[in-house]
């Protein structure tokens, strides 16, 4: 997989079985424009079709708001009827929940529609200090490479800033160029999709100071 948008299109089944997700093995990446029902256009960029023939939809959310979580599930239902018209194929949909996001309800229940999130993952419950311990070597696998991606968005005693530059670090130290190179990159590039601007903007900074103290 070759696109560096998202961990799971840098990573595919290594990102999942990182996070203790057991899934079927992706095959293709399929992003897909869907019309909603109020006649937008919205693309869904993290579309895979795995080897069983059906399809996985992977979502980032960031914002923490009550009113923001609970159209989440309206929103993801209304996609994947839209993605199931397009393909017609089963579809599993995980959610990538950000740190500040502590719960939030899988599924909605309306009586003869009823929707449910197949799996998500828990930033807020990933003891990052304990990861961080465990992953400071130069050879990294990629499902390692998966887990030091999110690392600077997982639950920390510290501050984020911190976080930021100690990831960015260890990926500096990668001996493989391209994987440091995709690392660092998709780090960026997920912080954007999980964090609220305001810790975006310091993330970034710790990032780039992060990299010129190591040039």
């Amino acid at each position: 997989m070759n696109d560096n948008n998202s961990v799971i299109q840098a990573f595919g089944n290594n990102f999942l079985s990182a996070f203790g997700i057991q899934s079927e093995q992706i095959v293709e990446h399929v992003p897909t424009e869907i019309l909603t029902l109020r006649k937008e256009k919205v693309m869904i960029e993290d579309l895979f079709r795995l080897v069983d023939d059906t399809l996985l939809h992977i979502v980032f959310q960031a914002s923490a708001n009550p009113d923001d979580l609970d159209r989440l599930l309206d929103r993801l239902m209304e996609y994947d009827l839209k993605i199931y018209e397009k393909h017609e194929r089963l579809i599993s949909t995980i959610v990538v929940f950000g740190p500040e996001i502590l719960d939030a309800k899988l599924n909605r229940d309306i009586g003869a529609i009823k929707y449910r999130i197949t799996e998500a993952v828990w930033l807020s419950r990933w003891n990052g200090d304990e990861i961080l311990k465990g992953i400071n070597r130069s050879v990294l696998t990629d499902e390692e490479l998966s887990t030091l991606v999110m690392l600077p968005l997982m639950n920390t005693k510290g501050s984020r800033f911190h976080r930021a530059m100690e990831s960015v670090q260890i990926a500096k130290q990668l001996v493989d160029e391209e994987k440091r190179e995709k690392v660092i990159k998709v780090m960026v590039v997920m912080a954007g999709k999980l964090l609220a601007d305001a810790d975006y903007d310091e993330f970034v900074q710790a990032f780039e100071e992060a990299k010129i103290s190591h040039e």
